[in-house]
């Protein structure tokens, strides 16, 4: 019996693989998505409330991520991790970086206010009063859990805190209009204290505390009682900028290091 073999002229051999990569393209690639998610950032830090800033990290992740996806079929796996670095650059920038820039140039805090011009400066993050007091007759404390956030089908609780507050009246006598209120909290098992030396803090317009019966003028505004936060945010700054840093050595050992072992 003959047996015949019959070559089929159709098919082709397999093309061989695409060289990967080099070191030094994926390095300056993955360099591209954190400083630059981590820069792109930086005005919403500086600009925008924090509820508006974290929605923005959210939302702007998600074409990092696609585009990671996309590249990763070029440069291998290994971008991904500079995808998930530049989340935390961009959470860097609206936290902190942002924040103590936008604290610094006076663009979220200001200085000097006037009890009765608060209602005229309630976009500020920041407030800092003057020609004020802090009315002892109007002051008190109670105990209720972090409002973390509300739903629609309830609210999300955090532990239960100690408040103090005390209602703030300006010099002149002049009505302020909504009340404001000095407030600091705490841990249920210590106590806060509201200093007479301090002017001002964080602006706070919708209560962190669950309750309807508390002694409290209804629409108030709030400033978390706080010193001078100057030196806070020069901290912030600085340790927030080391940590991009941090995450850009941490990049090039992950780039480079596996390659000394070969």
């Amino acid at each position: 019996m003959f047996v015949g073999f019959v070559e089929n002229q159709s098919r082709k051999k397999p093309e061989p693989n695409e060289e990967p990569a080099s070191s030094f393209f994926i390095f300056w690639t993955g360099l591209s998505l954190i400083l630059g998610f981590g820069i792109f950032l930086l005005p919403f830090g500086a600009f925008f409330a924090l509820s508006i800033s974290v929605w923005a990290v959210l939302i702007l992740f998600l074409p990092i991520l696609f585009l990671g996806i996309q590249l990763s079929r070029k440069t291998g796996l290994k971008i991904l991790l500079a995808v998930f670095l530049s989340l935390l650059a961009g959470g860097n920038s609206v936290l902190f970086l942002g924040d103590s820039i936008g604290y610094s140039l006076g663009i979220t805090a200001k200085m000097e206010v006037l009890p009765e011009e608060v209602f005229l400066n309630l976009n500020y993050r920041y407030l800092f009063l003057r020609d004020f007091y802090l009315d002892d007759t109007d002051a008190g404390e109670f105990r209720s859990p972090l409002l973390v956030r509300r739903r629609s089908g309830g609210s999300v609780y955090g532990p239960v805190i100690r408040f103090q507050y005390k209602r703030i009246r300006s010099v002149s006598g002049k009505e302020i209009k909504p009340s404001l209120y000095a407030i600091c909290y705490s841990k249920e098992d210590t106590k806060c204290h509201l200093s007479s030396l301090f002017s001002g803090g964080v602006v706070l317009r919708d209560p962190i505390w669950d309750g309807e019966e508390l002694p409290l003028a209804k629409n108030s505004v709030f400033l978390v009682w706080r010193g001078s936060l100057d030196s806070e945010f020069f901290t912030k700054g600085i340790f927030s900028f080391l940590f991009f840093i941090f995450l850009v050595m941490l990049w090039a050992l992950i780039v480079y290091f596996p390659t000394g072992q070969e």
